[in-house]
Order: C-alpha cells, then structure tokens, then sequence
C-alpha cells in the first residue's frame, strides 16, 4: 500500500463476510453458533433446522438421541432451594463516590454530556414478542444433529422468549429486546443462575436481531437445559419488533452494548421470576461471548461494578475478543486485511452515536463516506457491496497516515479517541475490582485467527494483567480459526464457567501466565 511500503490490493471475498454474520445466520453447528464475525466460507444451511424447531414446538422429538450426549463432562451450575417468594432487587446504578464519578459523566470524545439514569424501570420487560418450548428430548437429537460437543450435558426442558424491556441509552430510556430461556421442568422451587451470552457481528438494524432466527433460539435453549437461565441481549439499534429504533447499532462501542446487556440481565429476571415456575434467579450471573461478544463481555465485566451493583457477576469467558483495539484499528488501516472491513464497520455505525455523522468525510473516501452508512442501514450483509475495496480507497489518507504510529495516532483527535475509549488496554474508565471470591475471565484466542489478531490480543492480554491486575487465564486453541475457536474451546468454557459459580478459586499457576497454543478438547 503506497505509503506504508505494502502491496496494494483487493479485499478477498472472505473479508467482506467479515461484515456478515453468517455463520450465525445460516450454519446449523453450534461450534459456529458461538463463533462471531465469518472469516472464511459459511457453513450451508441444512433444511431440516426449521422442521426440527416445529417439531420442538408441539414438543416432538424428530429422533431418538445418542445416549453419549447425556454423558456429564463437567459439573452442573449449583442449585439450591428458593424461597417461596422469587424476589428480584431493584436497579442499583452508580451510588458510591467512585461510581458517581463515571454515571454523571461517562460522554468521551466530544460526545454532548450526559449522565446515566438512575430509574426504577430499568430491565422492566415492556412486551413479551414470541415464545418457544423445547423439550429435553428434542434438544437432544437437535444437538446430535449438530455436532454439539458433549460438553453441554443437556438435562431440562426449556421455555425460551423473546421479550422487550427498558434500557437506556446516552441518557434517555429506550426499549431493546433479547431472547430468554430458562428450565421449565424443576421438581421444587430452585434458585438458578443465569449465563449472558453475548452475541457476536450480526449487523447493525433491527431487521438483523439475533433473537428472531431460530438458531439463537436453539443455542439459548441449549446453554439453559443445562441448568442456567440464558439471556441474548440483541443490543441497542437491533430491535425485534416494535416501534423502530431510528439509528445504526453502535457497533463495538463498549459502554452502549455493555448497558442494554446488562439491563438484560435484571430483564431476564423480572420475566422469569413473573412466570410462577420453579426457577427463580438466584443474583448471580457469568458472560460469555465471542469476537464482539467477546469485546462485550469485557465491557460488562468493566461496567457491571458501576451500572448493575445489585448483581454478582462470579465470571466471564471473552474469546477472539479485540480487546486491543487500537492495535486492531492500526492494522487494518495500514494494510488491507480481514478486519480492515470490520474497522469501517465501526466508524460508519459508531460516528452518529459520538455525534459525529456529519464528520464521516475525515475517514471515507468517496463513495464510501455515503454508501458505508447507507448499506449498513439496509442489509444485514452488507459486505457484497464492498468486495473491490481496500484500505486505501476507502480510508482518507490523513486518517491512514495518522495510523502510521500508535503514538500519532492517539493524538490525532476524536477517531483516535473513538478507538481508544472502545479498547479495553486504552479507555480512562478505571476497572473497579471484582471481589466476588473465584471471580476470573477465560480469555480465548485462536491459532489460525485470520479476523482478531492474535499476537496483538497476546499482548492485550498480558497488558490487562500487568497494568489492570485483571484476573485472567489463557487459552489458545492450536489451528483454530475465527470461527473455530469457540466450538473448539466449549469443554473447557463450560468447566470454567462452573468453576466460577462454585466458587472455586483461580488456578494460581496459570492466572496472568501466557501459554502457547495447545489442542484444545473439542477439536475435530
């Protein structure tokens, strides 16, 4: 690229899907249904999906399942007795000088001032969309259908809806929707614990909500017959039915995503403790997500201490997460490579939300600076527009030059601070310990990751110990590819995850240790 004494050239084909999400949209496997952003060739969709889901919901089983996915590979969440009431508390946001200091001022590069509200109605669910049961028998031969590691011992039967309720945003109140499945089949009345699962790059409209496709239904449906209740957050921008929202999802902006989702988290449990079941939230929940689920889950593992402090948040697991992301932006303006898309991505969807749409012309070249933002705000794949671009055509030269180094690029004004304020190793928002005894985060890359640049999450991760005394564990899975890791990684997800609700403290020897990359246990 003329400029930065590297070749000039097209994105490849697999770069554009990079603004896809097909692999969530259209692949049966559940290895690919916890994957993110498509870096490669999309699984084709296998018909007998839709048919298997109306069976589920005359509660039919299509077969019989293999009796090794009943095989218990790793503990089950801990269970105990609920009081005869199911009480959920009320939003606790901000409250302590510390706290206060952020939610009366979080706007950051230039933004117009805001403060968080501090209302009573927050997580209230507003309207419940559609529903769906699954019994344990149909979830068993879907999984067998799928592939699905044996990692997720499947054991209840589970309801799972589509429910609206109140957020906030910048602000102001605003309605956002996610799926929620919970076991419905309990012998007594039971407190139960509930897993985020934060998704990854689905688009950036309400036409692109992951909770109206029926694989987030079935993967959502899965992880709760495990003994978890399971919300999906659709994030701000991605309504599912309603009034339209009337603004591009902000994508891979921290504090908008890390908000709606943890609203979620008091939403899912305002609607569960309302069914009159056996389940009944216990306080406690875990995040795990994948690529922008990933770099979610760090939000909420930044932001939960400040926004949602009647939680216990016990865990979390990120993986191919671009923790770094100023390291990510650099990259993918200084060459064309798979995440120069996802870079675009973010300016063109994120730039209205800092108030700074009207400013797209200081990173686009034309045409893009007017046919980015119109794309992302009517197809839910936009990268078949875009399958001659490169860095250097649609990035402004100031901007890529800018890049050049880190250090000029910091400074070089509210892109840079966009960038950065969104980067887990760059933003001034100070991370408030979590004291929660066994509390720690999974952190997950891939060997073969073509999207999230692995030697730069390496040192993401190494700086979030050593200059953030984040609580972290490494794990690389060899030869995994973007999309791969997830899938591959699931046994020991699963292990860590109940690691932490059982409270079990960190493995002193490899908390904070780099480790090469090994096989991890569900690799084909």
């Amino acid at each position: 690229m003329r400029g930065h004494g590297v070749k000039r050239r097209r994105l490849p084909r697999p770069v554009v899907r990079g603004l896809r999400f097909a692999a969530m949209r259209r692949a049966l496997s559940f290895v690919l249904l916890l994957a993110a952003c498509d870096e490669g060739t999309a699984t084709p969709a296998d018909a007998t999906l839709e048919a298997a889901v109306d069976a589920a919901r005359a509660d039919v089983p299509a077969v019989d399942a293999p009796a090794t996915v009943d095989a218990p590979a790793v503990d089950a969440p801990a269970l105990v007795d609920a009081p005869a009431a199911c009480v959920v508390p009320a939003p606790l946001v901000a409250g302590t000088s510390a706290t206060d200091a952020l939610a009366d001022a979080p706007a950051r590069c230039g933004a117009a001032s805001y403060r968080w509200l501090r209302d009573p109605s927050l997580g209230t669910i507003t309207r419940t969309a559609s529903g769906i049961t699954f019994t344990r028998a149909t979830l068993r031969a879907l999984a067998a259908g799928a592939n699905l590691p044996a990692a997720l011992v499947l054991r209840s039967d589970v309801r799972a809806e589509v429910v609206g309720y109140t957020t906030q945003d910048r602000g102001r109140l605003l309605e956002a929707t996610a799926l929620v499945a919970w076991p419905t089949n309990l012998d007594a009345p039971t407190r139960v614990p509930t897993l985020l699962y934060l998704h990854g790059t689905a688009g950036f409209t309400d036409a692109c909500a992951p909770s109206s496709g029926s694989d987030t239904r079935l993967l959502a449906a899965a992880l709760a017959s495990t003994g978890y209740v399971v919300v999906a957050p659709d994030y701000i921008g991605m309504r599912n039915g309603g009034a339209p929202t009337g603004f591009l999802h902000p994508y891979l902006v921290g504090e908008a995503t890390a908000i709606a989702s943890l609203d979620g988290v008091r939403a899912a449990a305002r609607h569960v403790a309302a069914q009159g079941s056996n389940t009944c939230p216990d306080g406690r929940f875990a995040s795990l997500g994948a690529s922008q689920g990933g770099h979610a889950v760090l939000w909420v593992d930044r932001l939960q201490p400040y926004y949602a402090r009647e939680w216990t948040h016990v865990g979390a697991v990120a993986t191919v997460p671009p923790a770094d992301f100023v390291g990510e932006v650099l990259r993918a303006l200084g060459t064309t490579v798979l995440a120069t898309a996802n870079t675009a991505a973010f300016y063109a969807a994120a730039a209205p939300w800092y108030g700074l749409g009207a400013r797209l012309g200081e990173v686009f070249l034309p045409p893009y600076v007017t046919s980015l933002p119109a794309v992302l705000a009517t197809s839910c794949n936009p990268g078949d527009s875009f399958t001659s671009a490169t860095a250097e055509t649609v990035f402004t030269a100031s901007l890529r030059s800018s890049a050049a180094t880190a250090a000029g690029f910091v400074g070089s004004g509210p892109w840079a601070c966009m960038a950065a304020q969104n980067g887990l190793t760059t933003t001034d928002v100070p991370r408030i310990a979590n004291t929660q005894p066994g509390y720690g985060i999974l952190y997950v890359t891939g060997g073969s990751d073509a999207l999230v640049h692995t030697p730069t999450e390496r040192a993401a991760f190494t700086s979030l110990c050593t200059a953030q005394s984040m609580p972290l564990q490494y794990l690389e899975c060899a030869g995994a590819s973007h999309t791969q890791t997830t899938g591959w990684a699931l046994p020991e997800i699963m292990t860590f995850l109940g690691d932490r609700f059982a409270g079990r403290a960190l493995d002193a020897a490899r908390t904070c240790q780099l480790a090469d990359a090994s096989r991890c246990s569900a690799t084909p």
